[in-house]
């Protein structure tokens, strides 16, 4: 029998891969869209209609994994969510109408939501801020990943589907691995049912609660407008070839999934909130630096935006807790993850509605003034919680 130390490694190789599990459908849309809208004959404006409806499923079971991690624990949840979007991902893959793509997304968002919340929620409670970073790292090397591998396949002149096909079929095998090690979590699942005795109505209540959840809206939403008008920026604004322009929206992932892995041996030394400040005002930065109509910046903008946003959602995971405490992190934290999940639907897809109806430069423009928005919450939650925010 595999001794505790062994089975304490073991699921933390499982925690990573869980992790590079969730980054992949987020990316692959953006690269794969330029191709797929032409294939349906839709327009600019029209990836929000998928982007939505997969908000619709990711908020659902995000916003309720408090209560589904107290009845089933972490194990299954991850296990049965991820073979859900494994399954999306492939009806994807086979779609043979447009609009039978907004009934995949939910079926994305529902499994992805539960990993997020699940995995962000068990990670918070067991492991330090300095592996939290390393753990999202590695949601960005799944996000990067991801459009190398549909930027491969499109460049090797194949259809965007076949992309699609590969990236399921990885995410099921994740999805088998999760299944055979299931019940492996259940030593951790008593901290969930002691926590899950404060109503979700209750945190609801808390206005401080309410800051952290717009932060989440704002700052996941610009995150994600980076991420999806990347490719279509590169390739319509300014020429750039698909496997060019797939290549640098897999950088931004990888700038990403880089800075999370330097920024805590960099800045060990600073205070988490410290750092959750410089990556927001380092995002507004590059944001502007997106908008002068020169490719060149528009990718060093992009590049740069990955650093700065590579602190945020891990180090705000992680002061969760110490902010408000661990029987109302566990709301919380779905909370905050059902709030990323609506910017990631609402802040791209109104990019694209304005530079659908102006040109492509409103959506830099966009990112840029929701940046501001960001930066000014940031300010205040950090400034009503500053006792809280001393974590390393």
């Amino acid at each position: 029998m595999p001794s505790a130390k062994t089975q304490s490694k073991l699921m933390m190789v499982i925690v990573f891969c869980a992790f590079i599990s969730i980054g992949f459908p987020d990316a692959v849309l953006g690269v794969a869209w330029p191709e797929m809208r032409l294939d349906f004959d839709r327009s600019l404006k029209d990836l929000g209609i998928i982007l939505i409806f997969g908000s619709i499923g990711y908020f659902s079971s995000a916003a309720f994994s408090g209560s589904i991690l107290a009845r089933i624990g972490v194990g299954k949840t991850l296990a049965f969510s991820t073979l859900l979007v494994a399954a999306g991902l492939f009806g994807y893959a086979i779609s043979p109408s447009f609009w039978l793509l907004p009934l995949v997304a939910i079926c994305v968002g529902f499994g992805s939501g539960a990993v997020d919340a699940g995995l962000n929620f068990y990670a918070a409670e067991h492991y330090s801020n300095k592996v939290m970073n390393w753990l999202h790292a590695f949601f960005g090397l799944g996000a990067m990943i991801g459009p190398f591998i549909m930027a491969g396949t499109l460049n090797a002149g194949a259809s965007w589907r076949w992309g699609y096909a590969i990236v399921a079929t990885i995410t099921l095998t994740l999805g088998v691995i999760f299944v055979l090690r299931m019940n492996g979590w259940d030593e951790s699942t008593h901290a969930v049912d002691e926590a899950s005795r404060i109503p979700a109505v209750s945190v609801l209540r808390m206005p401080l609660v309410w800051l952290q959840i717009s932060l989440f809206f704002f700052m996941c939403g610009i995150e994600s407008s980076v991420g999806y008008w990347a490719a279509t920026l590169l390739r319509e604004r300014f020429g750039e070839s698909a496997s060019v322009a797939g290549v640098w929206a897999g950088l931004y992932w990888g700038a990403v999934g880089l800075g999370r892995i330097v920024i805590p041996v960099i800045f060990h030394r600073v205070p988490t909130a410290r750092i959750v400040q410089g990556g927001v005002i380092t995002m507004l930065i590059a944001a502007l630096i997106m908008i002068p109509d020169a490719a060149w910046m528009t990718k060093c903008g992009v590049v740069l935006f990955g650093l700065g946003n590579a602190p945020m959602f891990p180090n705000l995971m992680t002061l969760t807790p110490h902010r408000y405490g661990r029987e109302v992190a566990i709301h919380t934290i779905g909370f905050q993850v059902s709030a990323a999940t609506a910017g990631i639907a609402v802040i791209p897809s109104l990019a694209g509605v304005i530079a659908d109806s102006t040109t492509l430069t409103a959506i830099p423009i966009v990112i840029a003034a929701f940046a501001v928005v960001a930066v000014i919450l940031e300010s205040q939650l950090r400034s009503r919680t500053g006792h809280a925010d001393t974590v390393h």
